[in-house]
């Protein structure tokens, strides 16, 4: 069993590193048998200290494209060997040259037949699989140059855990985590003013009955944020009292909350969605502009029944792209 190749893309950075060691392995074992003491490893900063040097550490990271230390390890073991020499540069002593030395260029000169019998036999492997890996590698790699794997794994895990918060509509029961959970964030960065506590108090008579919604959001079985959606008429709403516990925040919850409030506003008709909110909360101000939200300056929009400094930001409802369903 090959458990490695049965995983199949789950285990693709394994399988090409498998392979990599396998040619690396096979590289090894015939500078050995010609007598040359080199390593796979090294070939690429001293093939390219052979066509052009001296190069800093930077410029051959760069032009190699890895990584600074992994040049300065590959650089240091060279030097060690004899096969490469360094100065400093005269206009930045920082900055090392690296070139090759005496015995590195005595040495390309033996490497060079045997290059050349690496590059025919990996031709023939090649030939033989009847596939162009290298044009693959090539579009693989300008795939990652768009978005790395880092970035794309980010996207998948932000996806799962979207899907795993659930919605739930407004219910007695749950009244105390809307003020207990607006509590925590009003405390930690502003002052609770008599209209937040009117509101966190009586959220029936303040919210409800006047036409807007509240949710709750579940994670893992416990209520863990909430999110209020105020009527100012019948086509504008506004987006408040949004909130996460501590416990639960870099999990989506936040964005799941907002993407309810704002379905919920569009089925009610709303053209308009506005918000409060300060410049201290830039985490849920970028949420905000990912959803869409923009500031505005309009004086009616920026009235605001609240002490503490704050912006608005509106959206557009016909305007912004509706969210594709959950599966």
């Amino acid at each position: 069993m090959d458990l490695i190749k049965q995983l199949g893309s789950l285990a693709l950075a394994s399988r090409l590193r498998r392979l990599s060691d396998r040619l690396m392995r096979d590289g090894i074992r015939i500078y050995r048998e010609e007598g040359l003491a080199f390593e796979p490893r090294w070939f690429a900063v001293f093939y390219l200290l052979s066509q052009k040097s001296p190069l800093s550490v930077t410029e051959i990271a760069h032009q190699l494209r890895v990584t600074h230390p992994a040049v300065n390890q590959v650089a240091g073991i060279l030097e060690k060997e004899g096969l490469l020499v360094s100065r400093k540069d005269r206009s930045d002593e920082r900055k090392r040259l690296l070139s090759l030395s005496p015995s590195g260029k005595a040495m390309l000169n033996r490497l060079k037949p045997v290059w050349s019998d690496f590059k025919l036999s990996a031709d023939e492997l090649l030939a033989e699989s009847g596939v162009d890996l290298l044009k693959a590698l090539d579009r693989i790699e300008n795939s990652l140059d768009h978005a790395e794997t880092y970035e794309r794994i980010k996207t998948q895990i932000k996806k799962r855990q979207l899907n795993e918060v659930k919605i739930i509509d407004y219910r007695p029961k749950y009244k105390k985590y809307f003020k207990k959970f607006n509590l925590e964030w009003l405390e930690r960065y502003f002052t609770v003013e008599p209209r937040d506590e009117k509101m966190l108090s009586h959220p029936e008579e303040e919210i409800i009955q006047p036409g807007g919604r509240i949710f709750f959001a579940r994670l893992d079985g416990k209520i863990v944020g909430t999110a209020a959606l105020i009527r100012h008429n019948k086509s504008t709403y506004e987006l408040a009292k949004m909130a996460v516990t501590e416990k639960a925040r870099g999990r989506q919850v936040g964005k799941r909350l907002a993407l309810a409030v704002i379905e919920k506003a569009r089925s009610l008709g709303a053209h308009t969605i506005i918000l409060n909110t300060s410049p201290k909360l830039t985490v849920a101000n970028s949420l905000y502009r990912q959803l869409g939200f923009v500031q505005t300056l309009s004086e009616a929009d920026l009235s605001s029944s609240y002490k503490r400094p704050s912006i608005t930001l509106k959206l557009n409802i016909k305007a912004a792209r509706k969210p594709k369903k959950r599966k």
